[in-house]
């Protein structure tokens, strides 16, 4: 049967409107991914049990945050909506996951001032190093140490509230440092209520081994790519296992959340995957 012109013609037509169509919204997907979501930071918020929790501690306020990867594609008109950000989710416990800046990156004395915004809360402000952070290791804890944040390397320190303590613990990046738990949770037991923050979330499989009751990570960044229905497309070494979210990990039900991050990598693109800031109300 021969098709007549006038409807071949028609439906040529529809057809490249169909496909200049397609190629439009992917154009616009990508402009969006580039241009518009990864400055869309979304807020998450949780309720969060923490074993041992002592009850000078119940209802505080810890704020999660990681990866800024500072000069990026990212300086300090963007980074500084993420000041602003944590400092109205008003913390009593700021917690920077590493990957303060990218590999090579001249910005570590240079975020000292943006830091430095960031309210101090009553439970300190706590970090430990990214795998980018490594190739300007020393200028990147003068920053944070400037900036009022305890970096913490394969040791733990306490907060103290009515006379009791809560541990806050960090051990060296996972990739480029030597990460030794054994020495980090030195005179802790079972007993204590221990934080633990690594910068890769996979660790976990080592950490939920020993007595920690949370381990806060980042890392991953969701994947930066997100296809619907699918989930992340590819993530770094160290993130292959956990990489988005709230996970309860071995017969402990250790609590393990790995934050998306608020920076990129490798490409400077956010789909399905916007940045984060997490708020978690301990009990």
């Amino acid at each position: 049967m021969t098709v007549p012109k006038t409807n071949r013609r028609a439906f040529l037509k529809k057809s490249a409107r169909f496909y200049l169509g397609l190629l439009g919204t992917g154009m616009l997907g990508t402009a969006f991914s580039v241009m518009g979501e990864r400055f869309w930071y979304k807020i998450n918020t949780f309720p969060l049990t923490v074993k041992n929790l002592p009850d000078a501690f119940k209802g505080w306020k810890i704020v999660h945050f990681s990866d800024a990867h500072l000069g990026f594609y990212y300086d300090a008109k963007h980074f500084r909506r993420v000041i602003e950000i944590i400092n109205e989710l008003n913390p009593d416990i700021l917690l920077f996951t590493g990957d303060l800046v990218n590999t090579g990156s001249p910005w570590p004395a240079q975020a000292i001032s943006l830091l430095s915004e960031l309210k101090t809360p009553r439970g300190g402000k706590w970090a430990v190093l990214g795998n980018h952070d490594y190739w300007s290791r020393e200028q990147v804890k003068v920053s944070l140490a400037a900036s009022e944040f305890t970096v913490l390397e394969n040791t733990h320190r306490f907060i103290e509230n009515e006379r009791q303590r809560l541990y806050i613990a960090g051990v060296e990046d996972v990739l480029y440092g030597r990460p030794n738990l054994d020495i980090a949770l030195d005179g802790l037991s079972n007993q204590d209520c221990v934080m633990l923050m690594v910068h890769e979330p996979d660790f976990v499989v080592r950490s939920q081994d020993y007595p920690v009751c949370v381990q806060f990570s980042g890392h991953s960044h969701g994947g930066q790519v997100r296809i619907p229905l699918i989930g992340h497309v590819v993530t770094p070494l160290g993130a292959k296992q956990y990489v988005d979210g709230l996970y309860y990990i071995g017969e402990k039900q250790l609590p393990l959340y790995v934050n998306r991050g608020i920076g990129t990598s490798t490409l400077p693109v956010r789909f399905f995957c916007r940045p984060e800031i997490t708020a978690f109300t301990i009990s």
